[in-house]
């Protein structure tokens, strides 16, 4: 916990890749924690994925 604050407070190093990177960990970890939240991530990504479809007219292979 320390070393993500010290992370955190840094004035300089950071950059957007690296805070994608602790917002990408921060989701994953929700994810395999809160059943709520892993169910709602993968229904956005399968109703994401058939919008797609038919914004392009190609087939991801969802339901």
């Amino acid at each position: 916990m320390q070393t993500l604050w010290a992370f955190l407070t840094e004035e300089e190093g950071q950059s957007l890749v690296e805070f994608a990177l602790l917002f990408l960990f921060i989701a994953v970890v929700a994810a395999l924690a809160l059943p709520g939240v892993r169910q709602r991530i993968l229904n956005a990504f399968r109703i994401g994925g058939q919008k797609m479809d038919e914004a392009t007219g190609a087939a991801s292979g969802g339901d």
